[in-house]
């Protein structure tokens, strides 16, 4: 077991140069709570604001730092330019600092309303990606001897103060669909969200070497969706329980092929369940509880093999989710406040030597917030929360 860790730790920092030639985005395991970072066409689809704070560590066992943390804001009111607007940042660090990415942006999404229970939104986004390199906490290939490892001095250039950086605009576009369905005319018994966005639409270069090859952050594609459903039980409190099944689909690299996958990338497939329970308690309206499984993929592969690695239960990560949401409101408005922590349990050959990933957010929703001197929109599909936790 030891060796094998001692192998992982000596080959991350091969990965990680692997990935700046040819970066991938990071993950979360909260994706449904990412909205922004995911789909600028949810910016503004609550009424009112909202905002997320995210912090997620990787590998927390694996020396170094591999982390990510986000912020988000959005708002949206129907007299405000006819839309809903947006701005978020984001931090990835790899390794002992040797690598970081910043990017920050804004988005903007227009709402088409179809029916009472249903509504098309679009949106767009541009953000400046920021990356820096530290060369002195590489060791390159020809600084090593086949018998005594790294003993020579690398014929690399590095910058004087021995950090690289480059910046370049990046922009993204996508949509959303969000229907409720209901029992009655009165009474909803699910609210589903469905979507697709595509990111790095310009692909920018972040080659770090002036030897006249290009490596473009590749395009991605996501498609997610996620449901609420309200599940009516006697022994609850309040006498209902909501089931939130969900999936994400990404594809990085590859996106012209879709499914098919005729080039080398990255494709990631998560899916899960939670539930998210009334409560008693008074500071608590609801308990958050859910388990959820990701495989990603770093070659070739067909749908098939998804398939069949589904049926295999071959997976990458086993990811349990726990927190609570505290919902209310007065005369003028809803409030809506979240704390979520995620453990992802490594069950790939990576194994639980590495000690998981942990990811928490904070996230509130103020509902049906108008800016000074005008009225609370009112939203064509409802908030979910609204119906549900009334």
């Amino acid at each position: 077991m030891k060796k094998i860790y001692l192998f992982i730790v000596a080959l991350l920092p091969l990965l990680l140069c692997v990935s700046v030639l040819r970066a991938q985005d990071p993950n979360f395991s909260q994706f449904y709570f990412k909205e922004l970072y995911y789909n600028p066409a949810f910016t503004g689809v609550n009424p009112g604001l909202r905002g997320t704070i995210s912090d997620r560590h990787l590998w927390v066992n694996v020396p170094g730092e591999y982390g990510t943390q986000s912020i988000a804001f959005d708002y949206y009111d129907d007299k405000f330019a006819q839309g809903g607007f947006g701005a978020h940042m984001t931090r990835n660090t790899q390794g002992q600092n040797f690598l970081n990415t910043f990017n920050g942006g804004l988005t903007y999404a227009k709402q088409i309303r179809i029916l009472p229970d249903f509504m098309i939104q679009i949106g767009a986004g541009a953000q400046y990606v920021y990356k820096t390199i530290d060369y002195g906490g590489l060791t390159f290939t020809d600084q090593y001897d086949p018998r005594f490892g790294a003993i020579y001095e690398t014929e690399f250039v590095a910058p004087e103060d021995g950090v690289g950086s480059k910046g370049a605009f990046d922009y993204s576009a996508g949509m959303i669909v969000r229907f409720n369905i209901r029992e009655t005319p009165v009474k909803y018994i699910a609210a589903n969200t469905f979507g697709i966005a595509f990111h790095h639409l310009s692909e920018p270069d972040f080659s770090w070497l002036d030897d006249g090859n290009e490596a473009p952050l590749p395009m991605k594609m996501v498609i997610h969706g996620y449901s609420m459903v309200r599940i009516n039980r006697s022994g609850f409190h309040n006498r209902f329980f909501l089931l939130t099944p969900g999936f994400l689909y990404e594809n990085q690299a590859e996106s012209q092929y879709l499914f098919k996958g005729e080039e080398a990338g990255a494709k990631t497939l998560s899916f899960g369940l939670n539930a998210v329970i009334p409560s008693k308690i008074s500071f608590v309206s609801s308990l958050y509880i859910g388990a959820w499984m990701r495989k990603q993929y770093w070659k070739r592969e067909q749908l098939a093999d998804y398939i069949e690695d589904i049926k295999k239960k071959s997976f990458d990560s086993m990811i349990f989710t726990l927190g609570y949401i505290k919902y209310s409101k007065n005369k003028n408005n809803k409030e809506l406040y979240r704390f979520l922590y995620n453990y992802d349990m490594t069950i790939s050959a990576a194994g639980l030597s590495t000690g998981g990933s942990h990811e928490v957010t904070l996230s509130f929703e103020i509902h049906d917030l108008a800016l000074p001197g005008r009225n609370a929109r009112k939203s064509a599909v409802p908030h979910p929360n609204d119906k549900f936790f009334k």
